[in-house]
Formats: structure tokens, sequence, C-alpha cells
């Protein structure tokens, strides 16, 4: 995608006489996944512990916004890059954590969610229709890819931290409505825990 080419073509990957793989970036996620996996476990369940109640709903906004935040990250990438002719390689790396702590709030808890709130016929729809979602959304970013060259990094990467970022915000005003319309699904999971 953007962020590959973008490490490949614009980012300063030397350390001393030595230039750092730009796949190696691709690794990053995978990385901070093993890294940081239990440490968002651990804090949604000591949330818990102290009687702070985290929605599926509020996981995901918290989720989302955390991704926005990481894309500004690459924002500040691109304003370096047209300033001196290349960026740092910690633009990426921060880009990367808040992308993949992100990730590790909203994915597994958005599967979930889906099973739980689908009812037991429909199921297996709405899971391919999650699935496929994700899929159209790989589709988008390719898209976003194409038109950096017309748009530029700078709009592009903005325009995402900042439609996520928003519409975090704005769910997170709408949560207390949406969760009403969950119908309790997250109660009877606290009572069965």
């Amino acid at each position: 995608g953007l962020m590959n080419i973008y490490t490949m073509e614009k980012t300063d990957r030397l350390i001393g006489d030595w230039t750092v793989p730009a796949s190696w970036f691709q690794s990053i996620n995978a990385m901070f996944i093993i890294f940081f996996g239990t440490t968002v476990a651990l804090f949604w369940a000591n949330r818990k512990l102290k009687g702070k109640v985290s929605t599926s709903l509020f996981k995901m906004i918290i989720g989302l916004i955390i991704m926005g935040v990481g894309f500004f990250f690459m924002t500040g990438a691109t304003a370096q890059y047209e300033a001196s002719g290349s960026s740092a390689m910690y633009w990426l790396v921060f880009a990367y954590l808040f992308h993949t702590i992100g990730e590790l709030c909203l994915s597994p808890v958005a599967l979930s969610f889906v099973t739980k709130l689908a009812p037991v016929k429909y199921a297996s729809i709405m899971m391919g229709i999650y699935f496929a979602m994700t899929g159209f959304g790989s589709k988008l970013a390719g898209l976003l890819g194409e038109w950096s060259s017309s748009l530029g990094e700078y709009t592009i990467f903005t325009g995402i931290a900042v439609t996520s970022v928003g519409l975090g915000l704005l769910v997170l005003l709408l949560r207390p409505r949406l969760e009403a319309l969950t119908h309790g699904v997250e109660d009877e999971e606290t009572a069965v825990v």
C-alpha cells in the first residue's frame, strides 16, 4: 500500500552506512502485536477489575481513534519529506505502533461483536458481510494510494487521520444510543463472567 511505497521511496532508512530494507517495515506490525497484544488485553481486563466496564463498542471507538492518531504521524513524515527531501524512520515506527494498538483494540472485538449481535440464523451471512467489508476497505486503500499521486500524500494521510478521529469522536457521542440498540448483549456477557 501507500505506506510501503512511502517507506521505499521517501524514508531515510540509513543507520550509519547500512540501509534498512524497506520490507522489514512490513514486519513492524507483527512485532508490535507480539509485544503489545497481552498488554492491551491486560489493560481492558484491569479496567474491568476496577469496575470500569468497557463495552465492545467503546473498545472499537478507542481503537479507531488510536489508528487515526497513527496517521497523524504519517502527516508529520510527509511534512518532513516536503521540507527536507526525506523523512525519518521514527515517523513510520510511531505510525505502525499506533495502528497496531488501535487494531488490537478494534479488530478482535469487532469480529466478536458481529457474532454477538447477529441473529443465530444470520450469523454466517453477517460474518461474510464483515469480511467482504474488510475486502472493500483493502480496495479503497488501493484507490487512496492511486489518488496520492494527484492529491498528494499529505492530503491523503491528513484526510484519513481527521476522518478516523472525527468519526470515532462522533460515535463516542452517539454511544449511549447505539449501546441501547444492542439489547443488553454486553450485560449478558458480564453476567456470565
